[in-house]
């Protein structure tokens, strides 16, 4: 997933595509007709991103299970829209991604519900890091705010981003890339609603108009912004401002209201005929030790509420009560206003 290691414009591609356990045997789950079925296809973005989801979560599970795993690699937006076009006949048997692009596609009945019987641990994962009974991330992506220590003060809100001492030196999220998100976060803390983005839309203008913000396009936009100091602060992620830390960048972190929790997880595709597979491939996401072994791959922190995280990674790890301050959003409806909303961002954002 490119969020934190190449992120990619996830939110907006799947709007306009759409609108044109773990101790389980294999002998206990395959069955003759499932063997002559496809193989076990998960989906995912490619990149080091999903050579890691392979080696920590796809392959040990394969070979427990005798199981040939194939990767289908693409956009996150690319392979949601095609759960969309084929739903009930999915190419995929589980796909990775963002919570927005699967509350759409389980609105649209493309998805299995997780058995519980299976998948025993949901009830370690953070609330916020789940969607009813169809999505539950394996770690926690935080788009808050990322400033430097040398050249700016630590920010208390995204309203820092209309301070006079940082114009031209703040930076936004291009709305194809999770501007779309980070901008209902905005305008929910300015007392709109998904339904009513007026307040998010002047304030963002405003960030462009008065302090000439940044567009950052993507991930690796920013981490190039924040490293030649062209940008001294921006909404950013916390797996990447702390990339920027190892490299001896003067970054950091801040859980500011309204923060935005995109986490990274596996959903299973209503018509799988891997169904049981699924279900256990989703419970190993879940183990606290598979996760450790990607957050210290990947800098991001563990859903798993239970995992204490070792001195070496402490530095990432989410305060007691700090997600409460994350956005409480309605994904239905922010799906609902994708198009819309990018046509005021472009005339009213852009072109202030």
């Amino acid at each position: 997933m490119s969020n934190g290691i190449s992120r990619r414009e996830v939110l907006t591609m799947i709007g306009s595509s759409v609108m044109v356990g773990a101790a389980l045997t294999s002998q206990s789950l395959i069955t003759p007709a499932f063997a002559q079925s496809r193989p076990f296809t998960w989906a995912a973005t490619g990149g080091t991103w999903g050579d890691t989801l392979r080696r920590i979560f796809v392959e040990p599970f394969a070979k427990a299970q005798g199981l040939e795993a194939v990767h289908s690699a693409q956009l996150e937006s690319v392979a949601a829209s095609k759960i969309l076009a084929s739903c009930g006949n999915p190419p995929f048997d589980v796909s990775n991604g963002p919570q927005a692009d699967y509350d759409l596609l389980n609105a649209s009945s493309c998805l299995e519900a997780y058995d519980p019987s299976i998948v025993t641990g949901l009830g370690d994962i953070y609330p916020e890091a789940k969607e009813g009974d169809f999505y539950a991330a394996f770690n926690i992506l935080l788009f808050g705010m990322c400033w430097n220590t040398k050249e700016a003060k630590r920010p208390a809100s995204f309203k820092d981003l209309l301070l006079n001492d940082y114009k031209g030196l703040v930076g936004i999220p291009a709305y194809g890339w999770y501007g779309m998100a980070w901008l209902h976060a905005v305008n929910k803390e300015l007392g709109g609603t998904e339904d009513n983005i007026d307040p998010g839309i002047a304030a963002v203008a405003e960030m462009v108009r008065k302090n000439k913000a940044v567009v950052v396009e993507n991930a690796d936009h920013g981490t190039r912004l924040m490293e030649s100091g062209e940008v001294v602060m921006m909404p950013y992620w916390n797996g990447r401002t702390a990339r920027l830390q190892e490299a001896k960048i003067p970054a950091a972190f801040e859980i500011v209201p309204g923060t935005v929790l995109v986490g990274s997880g596996f959903s299973i595709t209503k018509g799988s005929p891997y169904t049981k597979q699924s279900q256990a491939f989703v419970q190993t996401t879940l183990d606290p030790q598979k996760q450790l072994e990607f957050t210290r791959w990947s800098k991001y922190p563990p859903s798993n509420k239970t995992l204490k995280l070792p001195p070496e990674l402490e530095g990432i790890a989410i305060p007691p009560g700090a997600l409460e301050k994350t956005a409480k959003l309605n994904w239905k409806k922010v799906n609902e206003h994708r198009s819309q909303y990018l046509e005021r961002w472009n005339k009213e954002v852009l072109s202030a």
